[in-house]
């Protein structure tokens, strides 16, 4: 009977370290928790005349001052810092960000990408496409 008593001790020893090793039971302080990006303006895959301003919302984890939007259609290429966006916390936490670009884009495809950090080593990256007719 001690024998059996000393093989489930054994067993259920080796089972509490290998669900430690998968992180079964770990504290959650090491875990990355993603910026999100919604509520975007133009919407996604919109018929636009020009396109000249653009917003959105943030998740209230976002780093503000590490949001960053990149504009590309074709040749036309513009980079705007958190510095040059009007970034606007809300009662529930979560930031409106708006920008304008240094000139209209007029015609074609343009891709709106969205990159922001919560912490450092946590990020995440969004866009959309509108077609500028």
């Amino acid at each position: 009977m001690k024998y059996l008593s000393a093989i489930t001790a054994v067993l259920l020893s080796l089972a509490a370290n290998t669900a430690f090793a998968y992180g079964g039971s770990s504290s959650s302080s090491s875990s990355c928790e993603k910026p999100n990006f919604s509520e975007f303006q133009p919407s996604a895959n919109k018929y636009l005349q020009h396109l000249r301003e653009f917003s959105f919302v943030a998740s209230a984890n976002t780093s503000p001052s590490s949001i960053e939007v990149n504009i590309s259609a074709g040749q036309y290429k513009e980079h705007i810092s958190a510095k040059q966006l009007e970034i606007t916390p809300q009662p529930s936490g979560r930031l409106e960000v708006k920008g304008k670009l240094n000139q209209p884009f007029q015609h074609g495809f343009a891709r709106i990408s969205v990159t922001a950090r919560s912490k450092p080593g946590c990020e995440k990256t969004d866009g959309f496409l509108v077609r500028v007719q």
